[in-house]
């Protein structure tokens, strides 16, 4: 892991730290918290902060029908 990835990966660690700290936060939903965090971190160890970066910033567009179809073909609506 890089400068970079790892500065960002302590910046994404601690915004979910501070999260944890200021909201009153149910059992399964600390647990879910800690489980991304955990998940975060093992990415960015791994070098996969492109690929998070590349689905975070697509986020927001539609399928193409040919994703559509993929999704039905396992189960999923």
């Amino acid at each position: 892991m890089n400068e970079k990835d790892e500065a960002e990966l302590h910046r994404l660690a601690n915004l979910l730290s501070q999260i944890n700290d200021k909201t009153e936060l149910t059992k399964h939903e600390k647990e879910a918290l800690k489980k991304a965090a955990l998940a975060l971190s093992v990415c960015f160890v791994h070098g996969h902060r492109k690929e998070i970066e590349d689905i975070y910033h697509n986020l927001d567009e539609q399928l193409t029908a040919e994703q559509k179809q993929y999704l039905r073909s396992l189960g999923l609506k």
